[in-house]
């Protein structure tokens, strides 16, 4: 939040008044737009980094299935793992280190194996631990039985099933996809969730003080859009019977922020469409617009296969 800082009128004819700023008290949709792009085929709307980096893509991933055990403080065994691992990680990136290298590749080469033990040896915490992830270390090796077993593990792992993404697992319409309908369903997500935990203005004005004093400056929060009333109250994750509700409050949030949303350049194709161009009624193109968004909120919420084999009801971490 600190990183938006708006300059403001002065407040004060003194000459040495502080210099006043005004910064948002929430996170606005046409950031979390941005935020929501992830390939690079839509001749509009561009992901800030290379969609071709798997590593960049399945990041968050990682630290949802890292951060609790090894940047945790708490976890002193885990802090200290995690110390280790970013110091090789900085010889490789920065010295170009082989033997940093090799030694990350020990690592991973031993901690595969030994889940490949849990999975094989002691199953009753394999089971337990495996739903509740979204990564599966995997050991490859030479030996011929070696892929039979990793696909076997892989499919008793029911990996994400008993995750916040159970019923996004292998989504490409919620990973992947570019079309603006997704992405502008994937900012609604984010908006939500993000939005739905805000601190009152006031808190968040007390938690300006420190840098107030440190900086010489008056920080302003503005107000709450008026969408932000009651977003706490739909329920998080989004799931295939709270669909609805992520709509209606997309709608609100896009109508408010962007009420001229149709006319921006991603949603040329549906200007241009011949059904549009004599006639129309008024707000057509915004409803042809939110109908696909709902069919792709319901997409990703897993509306379209509520019986799938590997998803088990999600929980949040």
């Amino acid at each position: 939040m600190r990183g938006n800082i708006q300059r403001g009128k002065h407040t004060s004819s003194v000459s040495k008044a502080k210099p006043v700023y005004h910064v948002p008290s929430h996170i606005g949709f046409s950031g979390l737009i941005d935020i929501a792009v992830r390939g690079k085929s839509h001749p509009v709307l561009k992901t800030s980094w290379d969609s071709s980096d798997h590593a960049a893509q399945i990041c968050v991933m990682v630290l949802d299935d890292t951060y609790p055990f090894l940047l945790n403080a708490a976890n002193c065994e885990g802090s200290k793992i995690n110390k280790i691992i970013r110091r090789l990680e900085d010889r490789v990136s920065g010295e170009k280190d082989l033997n940093a290298a090799k030694t990350l590749y020990a690592i991973a080469t031993q901690t595969a194996f030994d889940v490949l033990g849990l999975y094989l040896h002691h199953r009753e915490l394999f089971d337990q631990i495996a739903p509740r992830r979204e990564m599966l270390p995997g050991l490859f090796s030479i030996h011929p039985d070696t892929a039979n077993v990793m696909e076997r593990m892989r499919r008793d792992s029911r990996l994400g099933a008993r995750t916040r993404f159970a019923r996004q697992v292998g989504s490409k319409a919620y990973f992947i996809s570019d079309a603006p309908a997704n992405i502008y369903a994937r900012a609604i997500i984010h908006s939500i969730e993000i939005n739905g935990r805000l601190e009152s203005i006031e808190s968040q004005q007390a938690g300006w003080a420190a840098f107030d004093r440190k900086e010489g400056v008056q920080i302003i929060v503005m107000p709450f859009p008026e969408y932000v009333r009651g977003i706490e109250q739909i329920p998080v994750p989004m799931t295939a019977d709270n669909v609805m509700q992520y709509w209606r409050k997309g709608k609100e949030i896009i109508l408010e922020e962007m009420p001229d949303f149709h006319l921006r350049p991603e949603w040329d194709d549906y200007r241009n469409r011949r059904a549009y161009q004599t006639g129309r009624k008024k707000g057509a193109i915004q409803h042809a617009i939110f109908k696909d968004i709902l069919a792709a909120l319901r997409t990703i919420a897993g509306s379209n296969h509520k019986h799938r084999r590997t998803a088990s009801k999600p929980v949040t971490k």
